[in-house]
């Protein structure tokens, strides 16, 4: 079993790595392997490639989050393995103005009590707050709207950016967090 240790470099961001791609997959020397944005965050993981004979064993340092492009394996000539990650589906929110500094610290506390009263992970980039699809749509939506946060729009949609969708999402739920009444 080939075992893999580290990434080796990014042909999106590397211009070596983008040119050696370049190369290897006019020779179709190329593999790209699939990764769902879940396990682009694991560091343990088994894949099985269908060009390649062998399973491939990926034991990379914990915390390292894989991204699209990455270069898991290189051998000249032979075989480049290239990260690919998948599209996912993501309930996208935006404020729908720029709101005075007071209006925004409301509007985000709403925001984060709505998102995390449901333990959803998230994601902010950019003036745009990235939530995946965990549950039906149709509960994502439910909750939307009861709590009807005016000055937040939302809708559904497909995300390939890197931005979206690698990196680690986060939750804003505290460990010791719990719904029961607190009694005084």
């Amino acid at each position: 079993m080939l075992v893999i240790n580290q990434v080796l470099g990014n042909i999106n961001t590397d211009e070596k790595w983008k040119e050696l791609y370049q190369v290897m997959r006019s020779e179709n020397h190329v593999q790209t392997i699939m990764f769902t944005r879940k396990e682009s965050e694991r560091s343990r993981y088994y894949k099985k490639l269908p060009k390649f004979d062998e399973e491939i064993g990926i034991n990379i340092k914990r915390g390292t989050i894989l991204h699209d492009g990455d270069v898991l394996y290189y051998e000249e000539g032979e075989n480049m393995f290239v990260v690919d990650i998948e599209p996912e589906e993501m309930m996208v929110l935006h404020f729908v103005e720029k709101f005075h500094e007071d209006k925004m610290l409301e509007l985000a506390v709403k925001l984060g009590h709505a998102i995390g009263n449901q333990h959803w992970q998230m994601k902010v980039v950019g003036r745009k707050i990235y939530v995946p699809i965990m549950i039906d749509k149709k509960v994502m939506e439910s909750v939307m709207k009861t709590h009807n946060i005016l000055g937040v729009k939302y809708c559904f949609e497909e995300e390939v950016g890197e931005q979206t969708l690698s990196g680690e999402y986060g939750s804003l739920q505290n460990t010791s967090h719990n719904h029961d009444h607190h009694k005084y």
